[in-house]
C-alpha cells in the first residue's frame, strides 16, 4: 500500500501546483482588486484542505491488510469530498474577490466544519468496525483453531479406520457453532483435552482408544453446540 500512496502523493502535488498555478495566474475582473481577504481566505481554506486530505489518505493507505484499506476507503472518499466541497466554495471568493471578507471567513468556516465533522465520523466508523472485527476474531478462535487441528490430523491419519474416526470428529467441528464465550470456558477446555488424547491415539494408531476418545468429543461439541443455541 506504500507504493499506491507514493503514486497518490504525486498525484496531490500536481492537483495541488495546478490550484495554485490558475489561482494566482487567472488574472481579476476589469477594475476589481484580486488580492483581497476574501481570496486569501479562500486560498487558504483550500490549501488546509488539501493537507487535511493527505493525511486523510496517508492513513488510509498505511494499512499492510487488505481488508484495513478497503474499511478505510470510506475515510478516504469523505476526505476528498470534503476537498471538492471547499474548492468549489473556496473559488467563488477567489474569484469574485469584491466580496466582504466576513462572508467569505462564514462560508469557508462552515464547509471546513462540516468537513472535519464528516472525517470524524469516518474515522470512529473505522475504529468501531476494527473493534467489532477483533471481538469476532476473539469469539471464534477456539473453533477455527480446532478446525484446523482437525484437518491437520485426519490428513496424517495412518490407517482407515483412524481417518473414518478422525473425519467424524472434523467434521463435527467444522459445523459447530463458531462463536465463544467466557461460559463455554470449561466444556471447551474438555474439548481440548479429549482431542489432544485422540491426536495421541491417532499417532499411536490406536483404533479402540480413538474410538472412545472420538465418542466422547461428539458428545462434547453436541453439549457446546446446544450452549450456544441456549445462550442466543
Amino acid at each position: 500500500m506504500k507504493k499506491g500512496f507514493s503514486v497518490y502523493v504525486i498525484i496531490w502535488i500536481l492537483l495541488l501546483g495546478l490550484f495554485n498555478l490558475f489561482t494566482f495566474i487567472i488574472p481579476a475582473w476589469p477594475t476589481l482588486e484580486k488580492f483581497t481577504p476574501s481570496f486569501w481566505i479562500g486560498w487558504g481554506v483550500t490549501i488546509g484542505a488539501f493537507l487535511g486530505q493527505l493525511i486523510c489518505a496517508g492513513v488510509a493507505f498505511k494499512e499492510n491488510s487488505p481488508k484495513k484499506t478497503f474499511y478505510n476507503i470510506s475515510l478516504f472518499t469523505t476526505s476528498y469530498s470534503g476537498l471538492v466541497a471547499t474548492f468549489i466554495v473556496a473559488m467563488i471568493f477567489i474569484i469574485l474577490t469584491p466580496l466582504p471578507y466576513w462572508s467569505a471567513a462564514i462560508a469557508c468556516s462552515v464547509v471546513l466544519t462540516v468537513n472535519i465533522i464528516a472525517v470524524v465520523k469516518a474515522i470512529m466508523t473505522v475504529s468501531l468496525v476494527d473493534e467489532i472485527d477483533e471481538k469476532i476474531a476473539t469469539a471464534t478462535e477456539f473453533i477455527y483453531n480446532m478446525r484446523e487441528s482437525g484437518e491437520a490430523l485426519l490428513a496424517k491419519a495412518k490407517s482407515d479406520e483412524i481417518k473414518v474416526i478422525c473425519k467424524k470428529v472434523n467434521e463435527a467441528f467444522k459445523f459447530s457453532d463458531p462463536m465463544s464465550n467466557r461460559d463455554l470456558t470449561i466444556i471447551e477446555s474438555d474439548i481440548l483435552m479429549h482431542f489432544n488424547l485422540l491426536k495421541k491415539s491417532a499417532e499411536e494408531d490406536n483404533t479402540a482408544v480413538a474410538e472412545s476418545e472420538c465418542n466422547a468429543l461428539l458428545a462434547l461439541i453436541s453439549e457446546r453446540n446446544n450452549k450456544c443455541k441456549r445462550m442466543k
